[in-house]
């Protein structure tokens, strides 16, 4: 038995790739609305019940996305799960819902709404890829890169969801050999590249054989990728510092005008305080008109 150490992305990577893959997957679904943020896909339901969505994430335009994925049929008991995701997603949020259901099965005959109560109805929109759509999509790939021309967006993104939604039995074969176009692939998009390549790494961890994931991992640069991963992790926490220092400089100028403001407050108390101890000797003195006393004590009280 070999002791060869298998090939694990690190936590930084996997990170990355999940965020790659629910910004990217919403690109190639041509979900609605410009992707915005991921959002925490662990969820607590008021009974206390505990779930986990397959993917929330925001648009620009204000939409809240559910993305579900589904190897089996979408059965009643299915929609009921999906119905207490919108439910719970829109008072969490309090955002529109769109919920998209990838589906491994033709949804032709599944329901097209959910009645989550007699008053609330909740639309599925489904999505699915025949195998011989995914066939077309790989072969017209590979023949652009052995062409050596350029792939569209769409193209460059079906090497890494074409691996995902193809059959299991077809997964490693499409996976391995995507994975040595993706060496000569065009992509002029840097950051589109870099994601493609990460989301083929985990392909290839899902899909291949270990024997083979290593030298795989090496066509397709994953270590190249991994380190420029580390370059953007790096370069974020260099931005989060530095809005941190701003933060605590802008901290401590309001906190020091806050400071000179309760000071002048201070004096300012101190400076009524004695003019009013003026006026109420002034207001003593013998032989004041009652016209004079008036106006003393309208100041007192002003003061």
């Amino acid at each position: 038995m070999s002791d060869k150490k298998i090939y694990h992305l690190n936590d930084k990577t996997l990170k990355y790739a999940a965020m790659a893959q629910s910004e990217r997957l919403h690109q190639y679904l041509g979900l609605p609305g410009e992707y915005e943020a991921m959002y925490p896909q662990e969820i607590t339901f008021p009974n206390m019940d505990t779930g986990r969505v397959d993917d929330y994430h925001t648009t620009k335009e204000g939409l809240l996305i559910d993305v579900e994925e589904e190897s089996k049929d979408v059965t009643e008991k299915t929609l009921k799960k999906f119905g207490k995701y919108v439910i719970f997603g829109e008072f969490m949020y309090s955002r529109k819902l769109y919920i998209a259901v990838i589906c491994h099965k033709d949804p032709t005959n599944y329901p097209e709404y959910y009645e989550r109560s007699p008053s609330v109805y909740i639309k599925m929109h489904y999505y699915y890829f025949p195998q011989d759509e995914l066939w077309e999509k790989y072969e017209k790939v590979i023949n652009k890169v052995e062409q050596k021309e350029q792939l569209t967006k769409i193209e460059a993104l079906d090497i890494a969801f074409v691996p995902k939604f193809i059959s299991k039995d077809s997964a490693p074969f499409v996976t391995e050999t995507l994975s040595k176009a993706f060496e000569d692939a065009i992509i002029n998009d840097k950051i589109l590249k870099m994601d493609v390549g990460v989301l083929l790494g985990a392909m290839i961890i899902k899909n291949v054989d270990k024997r083979k994931q290593e030298k795989l991992l090496e066509d397709i640069g994953m270590k190249q990728i991994e380190n420029r991963i580390k370059r953007l992790a790096a370069d974020e926490v260099r931005e989060a510092e530095r809005k941190n220092l701003k933060l605590e400089q802008d901290y401590k100028q309001v906190k020091e005008e806050l400071n000179q403001f309760k000071e002048e407050n201070r004096q300012l108390k101190e400076n009524n305080s004695k003019f009013k101890e003026e006026l109420e000797k002034l207001n003593n003195l013998p032989n004041l008109t009652p016209e004079v006393k008036s106006v003393i004590n309208s100041l007192i009280i002003l003061g």
